[in-house]
This record gives structure tokens, sequence and C-alpha cells, in this order.
């Protein structure tokens, strides 16, 4: 299978700085074909950030975040909200577009189907959420099962597989509650910011280590959960935060992909550190390392594109 190299000018200067790494040692380059493979499996971890940040640049159309208007995007549509002054809407799509994922098939289905209320008129906006958590779980429980063989395809995304629209402690009502509880804790997503500030600092890389430590309040995230939630607010620009390392500890594939590629006799700290190194040194964000480490670990030597 040949190599998809999406931008050979970005393949070469990666490949060229990982020549003058000099953190922790590449063992698991041990031939040129798993390294050719790794710096494919980069720039495209680049290419999606990339994506994103021109999402953001270009969103301003209504019907981006308009259910059934043909046009349906919540990531585009929450950077339109964001331009157009409605700050707590556009925090509010991007922990929806997380929660539910995007699915290979069915693609944004879900959650333009729950923001738009099955076709049943109105939309779960922040202002209609955020009135009363309970609200969503009600309607859930109302419109379950019937929301789950009724109309077209509605899947979860393949990062979100295991989450459910079932009533209960594990479905989405229960989550969704948890996250609008937390917001309202601190009155609005601007106010929250202000105050993680105040707290941290302005540093980018501060507030979004605050703020992976305050997700533990909101159900189902996890940690590939809040890592994706603040990295998406991160690339489409809305929130004013950069990651400070790939959050690896807890996760299973970047985990292995960095034992993989730094070796089995560092520890999970020494990991870490070994990844935000490498991202320093190849200047990309830690998410690329995390992305990438991922899929290269499935198969370090015949590349295969993921979509992520």
């Amino acid at each position: 299978m040949s190599i998809r190299i999406t931008s050979q000018q970005k393949s070469n200067q990666i490949d060229n700085l990982l020549n003058t790494f000099s953190g922790a040692q590449l063992v698991g380059l041990v031939n040129q074909q798993r390294r050719s493979v790794l710096v494919a499996q980069l720039v495209d971890s680049v290419r999606r950030i990339e994506y994103l940040n021109i999402t953001s640049a270009r969103a301003r159309s209504a019907s981006l975040y308009t259910p059934y208007s043909e046009s349906f995007q919540p990531l585009g549509g929450a950077a339109a909200l964001y331009k157009a002054g409605q700050t707590d809407d556009a925090y509010w799509l991007v922990y929806l577009a997380t929660h539910f994922g995007k699915h290979k098939i069915d693609g944004w289905n879900l959650t333009e189907d729950f923001y738009g209320r099955f076709g049943q008129g109105g939309v779960w906006d922040w202002a209609s959420a955020s009135q009363n958590p309970a609200a969503i779980s009600n309607w859930l429980q109302a419109n379950y099962p019937h929301v789950t063989s009724a109309g077209r395809s509605r899947r979860f995304g393949n990062h979100r597989k295991f989450e459910t629209l079932k009533p209960g402690p594990k479905g989405t009502g229960h989550a969704v509650a948890t996250y609008i509880q937390w917001i309202a804790s601190y009155g609005s997503h601007q106010a929250l910011i202000a105050d993680v500030q105040r707290r941290v600092g302005q540093n980018p890389k501060d507030v979004f280590a605050c703020l992976y430590r305050e997700l533990d309040q909101v159900a189902k995230l996890g940690r590939l959960g809040k890592f994706d939630l603040l990295c998406n607010l991160s690339n489409l620009l809305i929130a004013p935060i950069l990651p400070d390392i790939a959050y690896i500890a807890q996760s299973t594939g970047p985990k292995a992909g960095a034992r993989l590629l730094f070796g089995n006799a560092l520890s999970v700290a020494q990991l870490e550190t070994a990844c935000a190194e490498m991202a320093e040194h190849l200047d990309v964000s830690p998410q690329v390392i995390e992305d990438a480490l991922c899929n290269w670990q499935k198969s370090p030597a015949i590349y295969i594109y993921f979509r992520g």
C-alpha cells in the first residue's frame, strides 16, 4: 500500500526534524518503512487540526447550526455562533458534537437530530437546555425507544460507541445535565474562562490544563472526551486555550504508540514528557502527537489513513 502524503513539504519538514530530536530515543523506528508511516500519520494529524482552523475561518452561515437545513455541521456551526456573539451556544454545540461524535457512515445525524429535537419543533439551544438541566432527561425518557428505531440511522461516533440515549445515569440525559450544572455554577462559559484565568493566569496551556481537571465534573466524557472537547474549542478558536501535553497517561492507543516509539523502559510520566518534547521540537500541538501515535501503533509498518 502506498503512503498517502497530503503535503510533501510538511512531510519533509517533519522527517528532517526527527533527525535532530534530542529527547528520548526513537527505538521504535527500526526501519525506514516504520519511519515513513509515522511521518505520514503526523502529517495527517496536522491536517485534521488545520481543517478545523479553516472551518473556523470560513464559518458564517446560520445554516451551519440550523438543524435540517441540509448544511448542518456542528463544529462549523459553533464557529459561526461564536462569530455571531452567541458564545454559550457555541460552546454548547461543540460539547454536543464531542459527546455524540461523528459516525463514519451516519456523520453528524445524531447530533443534528438531538439538537433539532428529532424534528418535533424547536431546538435544544443553550437557552432552552440550561433553564432546566433535567428537561433533556425527561424529554429523552418520553421519546425513548421511539427515537432509536424511527427515522434515519443515527449512531454515536467511533470514540463514543459505548454511549447511549437510554434513560439513566449512563445515558445522554444525565451526561448533559452534569455539563449544564457545571457551567451554571459559574453563570456562563465566558465566566468560567474568566474564573480559570483568574486562578491560573492567562497562559492558554495553563487554562487548558485547569479546564481538563474541571471536566471531571461532567459525566461520560473520560480522558479522550475531555481532551477532544478542549482541543475542538481550541482548534475552532472559540476558547483561548492550547493543549499543554498529550494526556496519554489514561489512554490506550496513544500510550501504546508512545511505548512503541520510545520503548518500554520509560515510565508513563517519562513517556508524557517525551511526547511533549517531541511536539515542541516538531512545532506541532501535543494533540498531533497523541493522534498520530494512536494511529501509528495500529499499523506501524503499513500506512493506513484514519479519519480520526
